[in-house]
């Protein structure tokens, strides 16, 4: 359908997949979050169905991820995207401006959702504080990006301090083993460092580990990193550090579009070996040689030593904000700030 909205006239249309990948590819600051495998996999225990929107106009096209929660036939959310599945927002095949973006919002506010979210891509925060109305509540967030524009060797040269340096050396020196792979195995050792995680910390606040690790299995189960291993190929690779032959740490790298992410990490607290600093070097050097411009790493839900972790990578803290727009609204969680 064609509409005016903001006094642009703008062609709205279900995305398809060619549009889709056509428009991701050519957009400098798309993340793995804003594509269409990754939507696949984000619909793919049927809980959310896709409900993306293609937006033609004379200059351009521009593309929302968009998924969706029915319940009994009724179109109770739309968000870009759900938590827990990263930040989204727009992807262009041409500069966003304030009123094309406003434009879009009002074509939003027309869907008959209860409920509609959007958590832009932090790099285009400008542009969305301009352009929000203020019948859309704001939520802040923070995330930290590291810019990789110079390359591996002027990211370690420049922005990676002293002391992560000497602990990358140290990993090496002593033998820690770095692996890779995106295979039901490593998915598989993944999982098992983020339970072995989960069960290290119900002992350390002294709770019940059973427990706790029903809740991290029901706030990150199995099946979504199955399914974004399974969907997104060589764009997803989970890395597994290993200490004397036992996994002592994981990540999952995101490395789709120009905009790598590290998305999600577990670590085994027992094992003390510098593995998570050899983790986002390796990480780090494999954005760079796929050429990306930045590398994500994620909002550390205001926990000060997530923060410095991050910043001692080089990463700068990035303050942006989710917006929300409808008649039901939804109590806010710690776990809400996972990306």
């Amino acid at each position: 359908m064609t509409r005016r909205l903001d006094g642009q006239y703008l062609t709205v249309t279900p995305a398809s997949r060619e549009s889709w990948r056509e428009i991701f590819n050519r957009d400098v600051s798309a993340t793995a979050f804003q594509s269409p495998d990754w939507m696949l996999a984000a619909s793919a225990d049927g809980h959310y169905v896709d409900a993306s929107r293609l937006y033609s106009t004379p200059d351009g096209k521009v593309l929302l991820p968009l998924a969706e929660a029915n319940r009994l036939g009724c179109k109770v959310s739309a968000a870009s995207m759900p938590h827990g599945l990263g930040a989204a927002g727009l992807i262009s095949d041409m500069p966003l401006t304030t009123s094309l973006v406003r434009s879009i919002i009002e074509d939003l506010m027309r869907l008959p959702h209860f409920r509609v979210a959007v958590r832009p891509n932090a790099l285009q925060a400008p542009v969305w504080e301009a352009a929000i109305p203020p019948t859309w509540e704001k939520v802040k967030r923070r995330t930290h990006i590291i810019d990789l524009r110079e390359g591996y060797e002027g990211w370690r040269a420049d922005r990676l301090t002293r002391p992560k340096k000497g602990k990358i050396r140290k990993a090496i020196r002593e033998g820690v083993l770095v692996e890779h792979g995106n295979s039901e195995e490593f998915v598989r050792r993944y999982y098992d460092l983020y339970m072995r995680w989960t069960e290290n910390r119900a002992v350390k606040r002294r709770l019940p580990a059973m427990l706790l690790k029903w809740l991290a299995a029901r706030r990150e189960p199995l099946w979504k990193f199955r399914e974004t291993a399974q969907k997104l190929g060589n764009d997803l690779r989970i890395y597994i550090a290993s200490y004397q032959g036992q996994d002592a740490a994981g990540a999952v790298f995101l490395g789709a579009g120009r905009g790598a992410v590290y998305w999600r990490s577990a670590s085994d607290t027992r094992i003390t070996q510098p593995c998570n600093d050899l983790l986002q070097n390796e990480m780090i050097k494999y954005a760079c040689m796929l050429g990306c411009t930045h590398y994500h790493m994620g909002e550390s839900g205001g926990v000060a030593s997530l923060e410095e972790f991050k910043e001692s990578f080089g990463a700068v803290a990035h303050d942006y904000a989710e917006y929300v727009y409808g008649r039901v609204q939804r109590p806010w969680s710690r776990a809400d700030v996972l990306q």
